[in-house]
């Protein structure tokens, strides 16, 4: 076998193997969206809105939002802001952190399918009732017994709270996720109309706090699986070759 024969299996198999391990994945970008949601005990139910052409409110219902600037990569193509930009699953169950695997989670109008696969554990110490209504106190709440991925966060004046959460998604197109970028999001409610005491009020007597929120996802390119394989052909190709010649030289 001969450097020749090498180059040309490695670049053979780069033409052959290359639009199959490319077909899927979306590659580098960020996308924003928009819409309102109600979370409870049981569930993060992500609201429709019947003037966007989806489904009212209700868990287990898919819900959708609005696109929003800065669109980013294949975003930028087939989404327009303040437009529908796509629909979007519930969470329930409860809404727990950890492994999570939810098939087309987020499915944009341009084609774009967000798997979900991780849910985040909120980053905040266990709230402390006799903390709640203090200024700019942040928590993670404990729901059914489990630590649950949401930090909330008072306001100077402890009038209000925020809520945060965070996510990671494979980003793909096409029927299967064969190829997949991987995408980190996270899902912001900058004013939830109450405190972490009236949250956490509402959520333990079985109600829903219901908000508008914002979502961010930003995703960057990583080696496939099979371009990793590829790059080890190459490179043993080289090394394979020094090895020859090496030897020759000796000879």
């Amino acid at each position: 076998m001969n450097t020749r024969f090498l180059s040309a299996v490695f670049l053979s198999a780069c033409t052959i193997a290359t639009p199959g391990l490319f077909a899927a994945s979306i590659g580098a970008g960020s996308v924003n969206f928009t819409g309102t949601a109600g979370v409870s005990a049981i569930s993060v139910d992500f609201f429709g809105d019947p003037s966007s052409g989806c489904s009212t409110a209700g868990v287990g219902v898919l819900g959708c939002f609005a696109a929003n600037a800065p669109l980013t990569g294949v975003f930028a193509t087939g989404l327009v802001p303040l437009t529908l930009g796509g629909t979007i699953q519930d969470l329930v169950n409860p809404p727990i952190s950890g492994v999570n695997f939810l098939n087309a989670f987020i499915t944009f109008q341009n084609g774009v399918i967000f798997d979900l696969t991780y849910i985040v554990p909120g980053g905040a110490p266990p709230c402390d009732p006799a903390q709640t209504n203090n200024p700019n106190y942040s928590c993670t709440p404990v729901i059914s017994g489990v630590v649950s991925p949401f930090t909330l966060t008072n306001s100077s004046d402890a009038s209000n709270a925020s809520v945060f959460f965070n996510v990671q998604v494979s980003a793909y197109t096409g029927a299967t996720s064969s190829g997949f970028t991987p995408y980190v999001g996270a899902f912001n409610t900058p004013s939830a109309g109450k405190n972490i005491a009236g949250i956490l009020l509402d959520i333990n007597s079985g109600q829903t706090v219901n908000a508008a929120y914002s979502a961010n996802f930003t995703g960057s390119d990583v080696p496939e699986p099979g371009t990793v394989a590829l790059i080890g052909i190459g490179l043993g190709a080289i090394v394979f070759s020094r090895l020859r010649r090496n030897a020759g030289a000796r000879g």
